[in-house]
C-alpha cells in the first residue's frame, strides 16, 4: 500500500520530533565550548544524593556531581564546577535539601577573602549535613521523649484532676440546685427583681438630672454655677494680681520689705533679750537664773500654808473669826439693838436719844 505525500510528511515530523527529544535527552549535560575544572569531597553519608545533582556555590547552580563512590569508608563524590568559579582553600561543601520533598544538591560557599584558591583535583572540606532520615529518626526520639514525659505528667496528675472536676461537679450541682449565694443569685429572681428596681430608680434620678431637678440637676443643667465659678476664678485671678502688684495689707506684706525688716528687728531684739536672761543680766535674767526667788517664793508659800492651817484649826483671831460662830451671833443681836434705838430717836430728843442708844446698848 503507497503512502501518500501528506502521510510521508507526517511521518517525517514525527520521526524528527522523536529522535530531536533523544538527542536532548543525551546531550543536555554537553557543553563542547565550557571549560571544566574537577574536584573531590569526601563525606559520612551521602544520603538521597547521586550522580547528575547540581552543584551550587551560595545558591546559584555552578557545575554537576559526575561521580559518587566509596573511598577508605568515606563516600567520595567527583564534581565539576564551570570555568570562572573560585573555590577557595577554606571552602566548605555541604550536602543540602532542595526542599521538603527530597532533592539533593551539592553546596558551596565562599569562603574567607583572604583564604588562597584551591587547585583543581583537590579536595574541597566538608561538613556532614542533616539528611531526612536523620531528622525523621531525631523526630521520633523527641517524639518518644516528650510524649512519654507528657503520659507520665497526665498519669501523675490524674487523681489531682479527678478530685477536680468532681468538687467543680458539686458546685456546680450546688449552684443548681439554689444553695448558696451564688446558687441564689442564680436562681432567685428576687435578685433579678432588685437589679431592674435599682436600674428603674437609677433611670428615674437621671431623668430628674436631666430635667434640672434637685441640686445636682441644677449643677448639671443650670448656667448659673459655671458664671459664678468663672467670676469667682476671675475674681480670684484680680485679687492675684492685686497681690502680686503690692496692693493692700496682703499684697505688702509679700512685696514690701519693711515688715521683713521689723520682723528681722524684733527677732534681734528677742535673741538680746533671751541672751540676756540667760546670762542672769537685769530682773529676767535674775528671775531665771537666781535661786534666791525661788527659795524666798518657797519659804513665802510654807509661811501662807502654815497660816491657811492655823486658820484651819481655828487657832487666833482670824481662825475664831472663820471658825467660831459666837462672833456671828453677837453682832446679830447688836444690830438688832440698833435698829431699835434708831427707831426710837425719831420720837426723842437729843439727850433723850443718847440715853436711849445707852440703855439699849448697855
Amino acid at each position: 500500500m503507497a503512502l501518500s505525500t501528506e502521510k510521508k510528511v507526517g511521518l517525517f515530523f514525527l520521526v524528527t520530533i522523536i529522535a530531536l527529544a533523544v538527542v536532548i535527552e543525551l546531550v543536555e549535560d554537553w557543553r563542547p565550548f565550557e571549560t571544566h575544572r574537577k574536584y573531590i569531597a569526601f563525606f559520612d553519608a551521602a544520603v538521597g544524593i547521586s550522580a547528575g545533582d547540581s552543584v551550587r556555590l551560595a545558591g546559584v547552580e555552578v557545575g554537576k556531581i559526575e561521580a559518587i563512590g566509596i573511598e577508605d569508608n568515606k563516600v567520595r563524590i567527583d564534581f565539576y564546577v564551570v570555568d570562572g568559579t573560585r573555590i577557595k582553600e577554606d571552602s566548605v561543601a555541604t550536602i543540602r535539601q532542595t526542599n521538603l520533598l527530597g532533592g539533593q544538591f551539592l553546596g558551596l560557599d565562599f569562603g574567607s577573602d583572604q583564604s588562597k584558591a584551591l587547585s583543581p583535583g583537590s579536595a574541597v572540606q566538608t561538613r556532614e549535613g542533616v539528611n531526612i532520615d536523620q531528622l525523621i529518626s531525631n523526630l521520633d526520639r523527641n517524639q518518644e521523649r516528650v510524649l512519654g514525659a507528657l503520659g507520665d505528667m497526665v498519669e501523675e496528675s490524674r487523681g489531682p484532676f479527678l478530685d477536680t472536676m468532681a468538687q467543680i461537679d458539686n458546685i456546680t450541682r450546688k449552684i443548681d440546685q439554689g444553695e448558696g449565694t451564688l446558687g441564689l443569685m442564680v436562681n432567685d429572681p428576687a435578685l433579678y427583681e432588685e437589679v431592674q428596681g435599682a436600674a428603674a430608680n437609677l433611670q428615674l434620678i437621671l431623668a430628674r438630672i436631666e430635667r434640672g431637678e434637685g441640686s445636682l440637676g441644677r449643677m448639671v443643667n443650670d448656667t448659673a454655677l459655671y458664671d459664678n465659678a468663672a467670676l469667682s476664678l476671675a475674681n480670684l485671678s484680680e485679687i492675684t494680681g492685686r497681690v502680686k502688684d503690692g496692693k493692700g495689707s496682703v499684697g505688702r506684706l509679700f512685696t514690701d520689705d519693711e515688715l521683713y525688716a521689723n520682723a528681722s528687728d524684733a527677732l534681734a531684739n528677742i535673741r538680746d533679750v533671751s541672751a540676756k536672761a540667760n546670762n542672769g543680766t537685769g530682773s529676767l535674767g535674775k528671775l531665771v537664773n537666781d535661786d534666791a526667788l525661788y527659795e524666798e517664793a518657797r519659804a513665802s508659800m510654807q509661811r501662807i500654808n502654815s497660816i491657811a492651817a492655823k486658820i484651819d484649826d481655828g487657832k487666833g483671831t482670824m481662825g475664831r473669826l472663820v471658825n467660831e460662830d459666837d462672833l456671828y451671833r453677837d453682832a446679830k443681836t447688836t444690830l438688832h439693838k440698833v435698829e431699835k434705838a434708831v427707831d426710837g430717836l425719831s420720837d426723842q430728843g437729843p439727850l433723850s436719844a443718847l440715853g436711849v442708844v445707852v440703855g439699849t446698848l448697855f
